[in-house]
């Protein structure tokens, strides 16, 4: 339905109205539409949906403020061998803004937003304002997957979806995840993919959102580093990517040390055309760093984030997208600025140390990152070369059990922009 054809007021025009209300928050619109029926009309309208998504996009921008919390069961045993933790993920639209004027404050959750009570209990991803959710149930011979579709602004969720089951073994053939959007068609998509060690190979699927099939895709051209886990690979404009080694016979993270430089190369998957582009790193890149290097996003840009000869973190931005001319180098800070020292002499621990960048203010100045050894982030900013640690409680609106804790889980964080978009 086009815009037009929404009646309303003499007195406004039809567009005006609609430039109005789409320089609102989501919130705010959603109550016009008990107004009238052509208030309604236009809200839901599609042209009008993409229209206050646009403008909310450059808006303050929002990410979701992950709490992970554990519930503590005593068991039967005097010895406390019967006792069962069960844990529990609470998504929080917040401002970006907001975190960065106050560091520290208490998070109080809302049991809207907890994942449990819409009987999920993990992120697949968020795009355009939808949160994919998921749900895993297990067995002793098979694990069951399910998804749903969650808009926080409209408090819409979906049913169940994408229903399959998988033998459990070997184990390290798990899957993993990721969701995003075609943007020739608005068609969204889960992509389902593990890598089979025995085989030596791959495994792709693809479910398009309303089809509720899944369908076996061209496997991976080369091997994604770190495959079978949920942070390894980022969305944007409409691209699954991934980190990736040009070596079939190499799956094993803490050997980083025992790839060349020129086996990286960054394997990015349209979501279009469901076909894979391989994109080469920077030119400078030439050492092979002492940790596990990633890939990410910021300012709509792919990044890739490495540690340098143990003493500087350094990221760099492909400035337009698939362009290998057009990476530029966005960072380079010591260690010993962000205040990070630790000792790099066991193995185990340099291979398991990350430093990830999660999101950028909107003037571009403060960077708010994640290391893999602190509980909370780090707030950088790089106009004034200064660091600050946030100190982020949480509590519960009602508590019922008695839980332990809790705490933001920052590895889970995700752009998130307020949308009116349908989940159905």
């Amino acid at each position: 339905m086009n815009m037009q054809s929404a009646t309303l007021p003499k007195f406004f025009h039809n567009d005006l109205i609609g430039e109005i209300f789409s320089a609102l928050p989501s919130k705010s619109v959603l109550r016009f539409r008990c107004v009238s029926k052509s208030c309604d009309t236009l809200i839901s309208d599609s042209t009008f949906v993409k229209l206050h998504l646009k403008k909310s996009k450059a808006r303050d921008p929002l990410f979701t403020l992950i709490s992970q919390h554990f519930t503590h069961i005593p068991g039967e045993s005097p010895y406390g061998s019967d006792d069962e933790t069960e844990m529990d993920y609470t998504v929080v639209p917040y401002s970006i803004n907001s975190l960065i004027e106050n560091t520290s404050f208490n998070l109080t959750v809302d049991p809207y937003y907890e994942l449990k009570n819409k009987g999920c209990s993990r992120i697949v991803g968020t795009c355009n304002g939808l949160i994919c959710l998921a749900a895993d149930s297990y067995t002793h011979e098979y694990t069951q997957y399910c998804f749903c579709l969650w808009n926080p602004s409209t408090k819409k969720i979906s049913h169940k979806f994408g229903n399959f089951s998988e033998f459990n073994f070997p184990r390290s053939a798990d899957f993993g995840f990721a969701f995003g959007c075609d943007d020739s068609t608005d068609i969204y998509k889960v992509v389902a993919f593990r890598y089979l060690r025995d085989q030596l190979k791959s495994e792709v699927r693809v479910l398009n959102l309303g089809d509720d099939v899944w369908r076996n895709i061209e496997s991976f051209p080369l091997t994604p580093l770190c495959l079978s886990h949920g942070d390894n690979h980022v969305y944007l404009s409409g691209t699954i990517n991934w980190l990736a080694i040009h070596d079939e016979y190499w799956y094993n993270v803490s050997n980083v040390k025992d790839i060349t430089v020129d086996q990286f190369v960054i394997v990015s998957l349209d979501l279009g055309t469901e076909t894979y582009n391989q994109y080469r790193l920077p030119p400078s890149f030439d050492e092979v760093p002492p940790a596990r290097p990633i890939v990410g996003v910021l300012e709509d840009c792919l990044c890739f984030c490495y540690c340098y000869k143990e003493t500087d973190f350094i990221v760099w931005q492909m400035k337009k997208f698939g362009v290998e001319d057009s990476w530029t180098q966005f960072l380079r800070i010591s260690y010993h600025s962000l205040q990070i020292d630790y000792d790099y002499s066991f193995e185990y621990t340099k291979y398991k140390f990350q430093l990830v960048p999660l999101l950028l203010s909107e003037d571009g100045d403060t960077l708010i990152m994640k290391c893999s050894q602190e509980h909370q982030a780090i707030l950088y900013n790089r106009r004034c070369n200064t660091v600050e640690r946030t100190n982020i409680t949480t509590s519960r609106r009602t508590i019922t059990d008695d839980r332990s804790g809790d705490h933001v889980n920052w590895e889970w964080i995700k752009n998130y922009v307020e949308s009116l978009v349908s989940i159905f």
